[in-house]
């Protein structure tokens, strides 16, 4: 849809058309509200973005996975953050055996004791290096 000028509503208004002059100020009118709306939603996704770029900004490599410099308490998954972008936190299930709901990836840091013995000091199964 063409958006009319000034100059067409103008022109409208002199000819003495102003049902078509008030026809053009309608779709004028519709397409500012587009413009807002669009204007509004560009905004939304922008402070969105900003907000992921400034959590990026503050996550740091600590092996098993990413840790909130600001908020060390929260972690965040290693194999969604580098290969998907994503910030996902990870849920402790007990201390030290950490879940990503998203891809299902656990991590083990140096808190953790397994019961079973399966697994080493670093948080690997020493049968399998995982």
């Amino acid at each position: 849809m063409a958006i009319p000028s000034y100059q067409d509503i103008v022109a409208l208004l002199k000819k003495g058309a102003t049902i078509e002059a008030q026809e053009k100020i309608m779709e004028l009118r519709e397409a500012a509200l587009e413009f807002q709306n669009e204007n509004l939603s560009l905004k939304d996704k922008i402070r969105g973005l900003e907000e992921a770029l400034a959590l990026r900004s503050t996550l740091e490599w600590q092996k098993p996975y990413y840790v909130n410099n600001k908020k060390p308490e929260e972690k965040y998954c290693q194999r969604c953050f580098d290969s998907d972008g994503k910030a996902i936190r990870l849920q402790e299930l007990e201390t030290g055996y950490w879940r990503c709901m998203q891809c299902e990836n656990d991590y083990m840091d140096s808190n953790y004791q397994d019961p079973s013995g399966e697994f080493d000091d670093s948080g690997r199964n020493p049968v399998t290096g995982y």
